[in-house]
Parts: structure tokens; C-alpha cells; sequence
């Protein structure tokens, strides 16, 4: 089955698919970003929509806010993981960052859209490598309860049929840097949404050294993601919905 094209048009950017037999797929519409069906979490600096995911990078800090994607059930085995960590030409050069920002002992090369998640076709798996879907992560943070939450989003996937998952870094006002000038996150958050019943489950973990056992501590509200990381998420529902869905705070997860 071949990859449908992304049209996305409202950001002057045409994305192409390829014919590569797929895991987990995504839809699109024309004339959209299949990503951004359910709103555009913030009108970052730039906001970019690629063949698996849309992200919102903020310039100044030289960091996504924000990431976007339509995970389906798996329906097949995926690509192999591309590996191809490399700058990302769509950001202005004075705000990139690069795989050399992260030639230090302490910080990992951390994804917010996940390549696990992201593996229909290899270009959509490698787009995932961009320095601009990068945070620097500890190691005990990105592979235990982070990776612990990568892996139920294709498990809830898998399940429900249909999720959408958003997710990015929170930082603090001094937050502490490597590289060029590269902010470490102090947090992070994940919202997973299930459109086919309309509810999500929220997270906010901070930034430290956590295992996936203790991912219920860390439940929390879109209502609470959006007022602590100034987002608007899930915007494109009926307002009686999105204010419903919002307020939900699980005391366990799905």
C-alpha cells in the first residue's frame, strides 16, 4: 500500500510519501496537515509537518515546543530504525541545532515524536532523526519511563484502533544548556487522545532519572498541560467536548 500524500498547504510545504509497505499508518486529508486534524497546539516560529508528524519549533530556544502525530494499529512490521541523526535545512541556521551540541558525557539525544511510533516508511522514520525533534535527555529518563510511555502509546494504539499523541519539553525560566546554547528540559509532558471515544490521558514527568512503574504519579489533565506549558490543544472539537475531554484527570492509566 503506498503512503498518501501530505498536502499542507496552510504552511506552504508539500510532503511526498514513498511505497513502502507500513507498521503504523497515518491518514491525511488534502489541503491539511493529517497531523494537525485536531488543532495546532501553539503558533510556534515554525511549524512543520512531515510525512509522520507536525512539530512547532520555538527559535529562541532553539527547541520544539511541541510535537503531533496520528499513530493507527500496527498492521504490519515496520522499517528498521534509520539512525540518521542530522540538522534539520527547515529551521533558520542561527537556531538549529546539530548532532555535535550533544558531544558530552551527561545528556542523551532524546525524541519527542517517537521512531518506534514513526515507522510506516524509511523516510518517515528518518525525519524522525531531525536535530529539531531533539531534547537533551538523561539516559535513565528516555530509556525507562519515557520509552515506558512510547511503548503503551503503540500498545493503546493497537488497541483503540486510532490514537493521536502530542508531546514536548517544559523548561524552567534558567534552564541549564550544552552545547551551542542548547536549553536541557525540565520537564516533559504527553497527551494521547482516542478521537473514536473522545478521551485523553495526560502526562507531566519531570526531567530525571524514573522508571515506567512509576508513570501513574505522574497522571495528569490537558487542562493542567496546557495552563502550565501555554498550549491550546485539541481545539478543532466542539467546545462542550474539548472542555469535557480537558478537565478529566485519570487516577490510573488506560
Amino acid at each position: 500500500m503506498k503512503y498518501p500524500v501530505l498536502l499542507a498547504a496552510a504552511l506552504g510545504l508539500v510532503v511526498s510519501g514513498c511505497g513502502d509497505t507500513i507498521a503504523h499508518s497515518t491518514s491525511s486529508t488534502s489541503g491539511q496537515c493529517s497531523h494537525l486534524k485536531y488543532g495546532t497546539p501553539k503558533q510556534s516560529d515554525e511549524v512543520l509537518c512531515r510525512e509522520g508528524y507536525a512539530l512547532g519549533y520555538n527559535n529562541n530556544l532553539k527547541s520544539a515546543e511541541w510535537v503531533s502525530y496520528v499513530l493507527d494499529k500496527e498492521t504490519s512490521p515496520g522499517v528498521p530504525r534509520r539512525n540518521d541523526f542530522r540538522l534539520d535545512e527547515d529551521i533558520p541556521p542561527a537556531y538549529r541545532t546539530t548532532p555535535q551540541d550533544y558531544e558530552e558525557p551527561v545528556y542523551s539525544k532524546g525524541h519527542l515524536a517517537n521512531s518506534e511510533s514513526i515507522d510506516r516508511t524509511r523516510r518517515a522514520n528518518s525525519e524522525t532523526f531531525l536535530m529539531s525533534n531533539m531534547t537533551p535527555q538523561l539516559p535513565g529518563h528516555n530509556r525507562a519511563i519515557w520509552k515506558g510511555l512510547e511503548n503503551r502509546e503503540r500498545k493503546w494504539a493497537n488497541a483503540r484502533g486510532r490514537v493521536v499523541v502530542l508531546a514536548g519539553p517544559g523548561y524552567s525560566a534558567r534552564p541549564e544548556h550544552i552545547g551551542n546554547n542548547v536549553p536541557v528540559p525540565d520537564e516533559y509532558w504527553k497527551v494521547i487522545y482516542d478521537p473514536a471515544v473522545q478521551e485523553a490521558i495526560a502526562f507531566i514527568i519531570p526531567h530525571k532519572n524514573l522508571k515506567t512503574a512509576q508513570l501513574n504519579n505522574y497522571l495528569s489533565s490537558v487542562d493542567e498541560v496546557e495552563n502550565r506549558f501555554g498550549l491550546d490543544l485539541l481545539s478543532s472539537l466542539d467546545d462542550a467536548a474539548e472542555a469535557r475531554i480537558e478537565r478529566q484527570k485519570l487516577s490510573r492509566q488506560w
